[in-house]
């Protein structure tokens, strides 16, 4: 039986299991094997590079490769990149067994090829059986797309609206993966590493408690050096503005950059969609830049950007053909920040699109699978540096290689109940309640896709809604 490892590690809900499957002579109590996508579920395990899909139902499949995406390929953000620095054996002993669970037979470590020191450091654990290989990647954005990631490696299409496990290909974050080593020895996900870079005093990488507010965060690197400043959260391409910075950091927080309200990042998120939509209908000069840069119309993917802001200017608004071209969108901002001459987003355009077929229940037309990319997609992949001076965030790169640091433990934690893709977690405590670290706090709705939450610190449970559980220190 593949995947199966021990679990010794109790929380509220929880049941207490044991190596093997066998119940010893003369012994009442009830000892079972559990599976690794058990495990994962219990530790409430998410995509950490920022989308936070349930991990244990990857897990669960069948893959033929699985890949450890350590591309990281936002500008200045280098949370992957201390991570893989500081926890090669941890990500290797992950993937094995990731391979194991589900099959597979490959199993890839792909960085870029700039990363010298972090890949020196994972040398020492390459080979093995079934061997561990290193794939370098160029240093182009968005490398670390699961569609992009999964091309370079195997030279496989993701479908159209697919996975990559359609095409036998299960990727991971290494920051994913280092939360999958400890869950096997029964440690919940209760702690994020988050970049926290721009205009603060010590920027670098910090070890956060799920809950705590970003300016908590922020004050833990020293504080801002400006009085006036807007803060994203996650990277300058995917991430948002955040309105409060009382925000908590939540399993996918991979960053928090403090920039002046100026920076053409800031203003990248900052405009309000009817404005950008406005924009989209009166100046768009059609000249394709959008389409011929898309990375998903790289792959081979139908989607056309162009025809979008065309169906704008027309007042062609509700063409199903082009609103659909909203499901195959990543939402990367390669057509907002870098391909349109104008500084048009396309992307705020499918973001529209997307909310409307949502609203309106229409589903995904587009399922071709294509065999190959375009001819284009080797020299029109976009350059990060380059992207970076675009930006105007080339001052604010850190070094790749350091040591995350630990912040103070927070007086009071808001966990949100919502920190992933599915169903919000059902509260599993009520005001009043005392919680340690690691309890779970919120379980998985029957039959749906979630991820249980856990207390990052020990307290009174001092408030629980639909949305989060806040926790106080006594």
């Amino acid at each position: 039986m593949s995947g199966i490892v021990g679990r010794a590690w109790n929380g509220p809900g929880h049941r207490r299991s044991t190596i093997n499957d066998r119940r010893a002579p003369g012994s009442c109590a009830i000892i079972r094997l559990v599976t690794l996508d058990e495990q994962i579920r219990d530790a409430g395990v998410v995509g950490a590079g920022g989308a936070g899909f349930p991990t244990h139902v990857k897990a669960a499949g069948r893959a033929e490769v699985v890949i450890a995406n350590g591309a990281e390929c936002e500008p200045v953000l280098l949370t992957d990149q201390w991570v893989m620095a500081n926890h090669p054996a941890q990500i290797v002993e992950a993937l094995r067994a990731e391979a194991s669970a589900t099959g597979a037979g490959r199993l890839v470590i792909a960085v870029k090829a700039k990363y010298g020191e972090v890949i020196r450091r994972f040398k020492p654990f390459l080979g093995g059986t079934p061997p561990v290989e290193l794939f370098e990647l160029d240093d182009t954005y968005p490398s670390g797309d699961e569609h992009v990631m999964v091309h370079e490696v195997t030279g496989r299409v993701v479908p159209e609206g697919g996975l990559p496990l359609d095409v036998g290909a299960l990727v991971q974050n290494v920051a994913t993966l280092v939360n999958i080593r400890r869950a096997m020895a029964g440690h919940p996900v209760i702690h994020k590493h988050v970049t926290v870079a721009g205009e603060v005093r010590r920027p670098g990488v910090y070890i956060v408690p799920v809950g705590t507010r970003a300016s908590e965060v922020i004050a833990a690197a020293g504080g801002a050096v400006l009085d006036d400043y807007r803060v994203i959260d996650g990277g300058p391409m995917m991430g948002r503005v955040l309105d409060d910075l009382d925000s908590p950091v939540t399993k996918v927080t991979s960053g928090l950059l403090v920039l002046p309200p100026d920076s053409p990042a800031v203003g990248l998120h900052d405009a309000g969609r009817n404005v950008q939509l406005r924009r989209a209908m009166a100046v768009c000069c059609q000249c394709r830049m959008c389409t011929d840069l898309c990375p998903r119309y790289l792959l081979g993917h139908r989607i056309e950007p162009h025809k979008a802001m065309r169906a704008l200017h027309n007042g062609d608004l509700r063409s199903r053909e082009i609103e659909a071209m909203a499901f195959l969108c990543c939402q990367c901002e390669v057509c907002s920040a870098y391909a349109c001459p104008l500084g048009l987003s396309p992307c705020e355009v499918f973001a529209e699109f997307k909310g409307r077929n949502a609203a309106e229940g229409v589903k995904n037309p587009y399922r071709d699978r294509p065999t190959d990319s375009r001819e284009a997609y080797r020299w029109s992949r976009v350059p990060k540096g380059r992207l970076t001076q675009r930006l105007d965030l080339e001052a604010y790169v850190g070094p790749p290689v350091g040591v995350p640091e630990d912040i103070p433990e927070p007086w009071e934690v808001v966990i949100p109940l919502m920190q992933h893709l599915g169903a919000p977690a059902l509260p599993q405590v009520r005001p009043g309640d005392w919680v340690r670290a690691g309890d779970c706090i919120g379980d998985i709705p029957q039959g749906s896709l979630g991820a249980r939450v856990h207390a990052s610190i020990d307290g009174a449970v001092k408030a629980v809604s639909r949305d989060h559980v806040r926790i106080a220190r006594s």
